[in-house]
């Protein structure tokens, strides 16, 4: 007799490395293959899966097993298409990051990059954690070879990068050519006296480190001789308009076509803007918004120039809003949460910071921030950068999740995009309406976080699906977004020739749970407790819209037919 929970048991353990590969090293010892035959092995075990669960009764699953099965669906489904996309776009961390080049910032530098730090924190102290570092970096080895083949792959193919990005990514090139050796050298401490192991790696970095990206340039050199292309945008490659739509759905978790999101991107803009408008009002300015901005700036009642002073004005939000948590969440994490700043070496690398979720080694959730950055500007944005990294935003969420013993391991690190930063945004809009934004600058600040993450709605769709130029790209952010001119051009490079369609999953996010949220407050009137909201977003952890749609649905029909 067919077993259906059996069946779906038996999905979840063959996919389980297959998941997050890359996040999980070392523990399952592999890293995710970037190259063509990578692409083809995970179509066809995607082609297994969907046929596996397609022979089984998800609705009749109990709801957190249906829901891993709708959650390994959806990326199956991402699997299976890969080979056809390949050198148009790839995954090469297989987290469905996909990306058109393999030299960029998010696409396989990402990967480039963070396998070194995890080799960092490996423990070296037994033979068999020695072999596994070495097995990291004949890994990383393998990645280099694959971006190299699948560049001059592009090439033949005709496939380049547009003129802006080849030059950034020769930089970035360089930039790891001097890095990733570095990065690699094992000190004295760690080494407990192996000598024949350091020269063993010492070897290793060289042949398959060094020599991985001395290929790479000499692939970049030959196929880039004499070839420039000024166009941007995924619709300038091949199957690149069919593609990018699909991107949108994956990263948005949306039906919306690519001109719709673009015209959702201009209609939030212009309420932005009024909003704007009305924050300068009720502050009694009679500037425009660029003037109030700069007033601010001027004012020393919104500066903070040092690590400390900025702390205070985190502190300052954290404590505002602490007495309020438990009128709007019947779920909190153990965990704390705090500010500290980032160390100063790593200040050029970041624009504002990152949440740090807690440990086993480290209790307590952070927000990393990057005080030279933060310095430069008014203090009028720190409070919407607070309550999205901290709470009720980034921590309350992932520090829940990681707390959550519940979770089978595919679903404490299932993280994706338009959830997790949906929910970040969605904070920000339940801080407002808990009047945490007391002062019309900190409105205003709120606004101008809000308009740069709106842009990317009108710019990603506008380089991608309708024509945009980078200078036209670049212009409608300079005017509605406030940031400087570097991060615009790299923003700009990270929508048109890095990872298309990802950077709309925050404002889609938190628009797509917004209405599941409204939606469940009409159903029941005067019975809907906003914690009953919360509890299902934030009960069974990070999962793909769609599938948070459907549990928001089984929890508002549970309470209509409750006495």
């Amino acid at each position: 007799m067919f077993d259906p929970i059996g069946a779906a048991i038996r999905i979840i353990d063959d996919v389980r490395d297959a998941v997050a590969p890359a996040v999980l090293w070392p523990a399952n010892g592999r890293l995710n293959d970037p190259s063509l035959a990578g692409a083809q092995a995970r179509a066809a075990l995607g082609r297994d899966v969907v046929a596996r669960i397609a022979a089984i009764d998800v609705d009749a699953l109990p709801g957190a097993l249906a829901r891993i099965l709708r959650i390994i669906r959806g990326r199956a489904e991402y699997w299976v298409v890969q080979p056809a996309w390949y050198w148009t776009v790839f995954d090469p961390g297989g987290g469905e990051m996909f990306s058109m080049f393999a030299l960029t910032p998010y696409g396989g530098s990402g990967v480039l990059t963070g396998l070194p730090a995890a080799l960092g924190r490996a423990d070296l102290s037994s033979e068999a954690a020695r072999a596994r570092y070495l097995a990291g970096l004949h890994d990383l080895g393998d990645q280099l070879d694959a971006f190299a083949a699948r560049t001059r792959g592009q090439a033949e193919r005709k496939i380049f990068m547009p003129r802006a990005q080849a030059e950034a990514a020769r930089q970035l090139l360089h930039r790891l050519s001097t890095d990733l050796p570095r990065g690699l050298s094992i000190d004295e401490a760690r080494l407990a006296g192996e000598v024949a192991f350091k020269r063993e790696v010492e070897s290793v970095v060289a042949r398959r480190v060094t020599g991985g990206l001395s290929r790479i340039a000499d692939v970049l050199d030959a196929a880039y001789l004499g070839q420039t292309r000024e166009a941007v945008g995924l619709m300038h490659y091949p199957d690149g308009a069919e593609i990018y739509a699909a991107l949108v759905r994956l990263h948005g978790n949306t039906d919306l076509s690519p001109a719709e999101v673009h015209e959702l991107g201009l209609a939030r803009m212009s309420a932005i803007r009024a909003g704007m408008a009305a924050a300068r009002r009720d502050a009694g300015f009679e500037g425009d918004d660029r003037a109030y901005r700069a007033h601010l700036d001027a004012d020393p009642a919104w500066r903070a120039s040092t690590p400390q002073a900025l702390s205070d004005v985190f502190e300052r939000y954290i404590a505002r809003l602490r007495p309020h948590m438990a009128g709007v969440f019947n779920l909190l994490p153990q965990a704390d949460y705090g500010v500290r700043p980032l160390p100063e070496a790593m200040s050029a690398a970041m624009t504002f910071g990152y949440y740090d979720a807690p440990s086993p080694a480290k209790p307590r959730g952070e927000y990393v921030f990057n005080a030279q950055n933060l310095a430069k500007s008014n203090t009028s944005t720190l409070a919407s950068l607070n309550f999205h990294e901290l709470a009720p935003g980034h921590h309350l969420h992932l520090a829940l999740q990681r707390e959550n013993q519940g979770l089978p391991a595919l679903r404490q690190w299932c993280m994706p995009t338009a959830y997790v930063e949906g929910w970040a945004e969605y904070a920000v809009t339940l801080a407002e309406e808990l009047g945490m934004f007391e002062h019309p600058a900190e409105r205003f600040g709120r606004y101008i976080n809000e308009a740069f993450l709106a842009s990317r709605l009108v710019v990603d769709t506008g380089l991608n699906a309708l024509g945009w130029s980078l200078e036209r790209a670049r212009a409608y952010m300079a005017e509605n977004s406030f940031f400087p001119e570097t991060e615009i051009n790299s923003e700009t490079l990270r929508y048109s020739a890095d990872i298309p369609g990802q950077a709309l999953a925050y404002k889609l996010g938190d628009r797509a749970i917004l209405d599941l949220r409204e939606a469940m407050r009409r159903r029941l009137g005067a019975r809907f407790d906003i914690r009953d909201f919360h509890d299902v977003v934030l009960g069974d952890g990070a999962m793909p819209i769609p599938v948070l749609a459907e549990a928001v649905e089984a929890r508002t029909r549970a309470l209509e037919a409750a006495p």
